[in-house]
């Protein structure tokens, strides 16, 4: 390796460090975080009522809100940090789309503490898949990076045991049962025998609809797991609040 090479290594790390610019409002930060403390304060944690099956924010505690009753059967509970909202949305785009990696460091400790909180108590954490197509043209999966942070975080096995084997239509503007529909066979589980009768958690940036993550539930649980827990960094609320 040059010396020029190594220079421009070393002003990387240690110049341009992002932890010295706070991630949300870019101002100067030298709190030794990646959020200082006035956006901290600022941010949507999902801390208050919420629903009791796929935690989201809602306005009363309920049982089942009406984003998950009768529908998002395969998973047995689901857990967010955040509420999908801003700054926080802003975090998780550049995360996906804008290769901004640092931030999973950021996302691990809020999700291991949730974890902890929750007693999931998993055998296996597993991530979202990508198609090895669209793994090729972004470079990365946001999701399968979270979930090995947090199964080193929590000292929990990760295993790359689904796999996306068609290509869908990104789910952002559709409804949930054109989410479902555009899901339909894409994903299968690799090996059945080492998932029978385990307890696995998904770890995923957001929940929308939760239509991906309960379309893996589903093919996990027909191939034998006992139970299936999903776990991310963010979840939007019931359209209607409950």
């Amino acid at each position: 390796m040059g010396l020029r090479s190594i220079f421009e290594r070393f002003i990387k790390k240690h110049v341009f460090n992002p932890e010295w610019q706070c991630a949300v409002c870019k101002e100067e930060n030298f709190d030794g975080g990646l959020v200082c403390k006035k956006c901290e304060d600022k941010l949507p944690y999902n801390n208050k009522y919420i629903c009791a099956h796929c935690g989201r924010q809602t306005l009363a505690p309920e049982p089942y809100c009406s984003t998950c009753a009768e529908k998002l059967i395969a998973i047995d509970r689901a857990r967010s940090v955040f509420t999908y909202k801003e700054p926080i949305s802003y975090l998780i785009q550049n995360l996906k789309y804008q290769n901004h990696r640092y931030l999973v460091d950021y996302f691990r400790q809020r999700l291991k503490l949730l974890y902890l909180q929750n007693y999931f108590n998993a055998d296996y954490i597993i991530c979202v898949p990508m198609t090895v197509k669209s793994l090729k043209k972004r470079g990365y999966n946001q999701s399968e990076l979270l979930a090995k942070a947090l199964s080193e975080d929590v000292n929990v096995s990760y295993l790359d045991c689904v796999e996306k084997i068609k290509e869908t239509k990104r789910q952002a503007k559709l409804g949930r049962n054109e989410r479902l529909k555009n899901l339909k066979g894409a994903f299968k589980v690799k090996d059945k025998k080492l998932i029978k009768d385990k307890t696995l958690v998904i770890v995923d940036d957001v929940t929308t609809t939760g239509a991906t993550a309960q379309t893996i539930a589903e093919k996990l649980k027909s191939a034998g797991a006992n139970s299936v827990y999903l776990l991310t960094v963010a979840s939007t609320p019931p359209r209607d609040e409950y």
